[in-house]
């Protein structure tokens, strides 16, 4: 094992000052270089609880699990009240307005498309073939 090389310590690892392992289980999901992430998430969720969602889903969404973890505790940071609920609420507004300035085109094509139809009584009589 002399020519092992070192394991570098993840972010997990270096904020509790103690030796990072093979099995560690943050490693993979904060490197070091990711430890902004890591303190986030930290101040978020605690250790434990963070250990305790890792373990309660699948292997394979694992990742998936860290990154929201990761999304959910940078917008916390960024809107300390109510987290991502206030993006969700800003955007679900923005979508009500897009969609009742839709309609209101909408309702303005109809009429002008029915004033087109409804300009007056037509010379023309039905049957005939159009006349040049």
């Amino acid at each position: 094992m002399a020519n092992a090389v070192p394991h570098k310590a993840c972010a997990a690892c270096k904020h509790q000052r103690r030796r990072c392992d093979a099995n560690c289980e943050l490693a993979k999901y904060f490197p070091a270089e990711k430890a902004d992430d890591f303190e986030d998430v930290y101040h978020l969720y605690g250790m434990q609880n963070m250990l305790k969602i890792l373990k309660s889903v699948e292997e394979e969404e694992r990742d998936k699990t860290i990154e929201s973890l990761i999304m959910e505790a940078k917008m916390r940071l960024e809107y300390p009240v109510h987290g991502h609920f206030s993006v969700a609420r800003k955007l679900s507004i923005e979508i009500d307005k897009a969609e009742k300035e839709l309609e209101f085109v909408r309702r303005q094509i109809q009429l002008f498309r029915g004033s087109d139809n409804q300009a007056g009584p037509s010379t023309r009589r039905e049957g005939q073939p159009d006349q040049p």
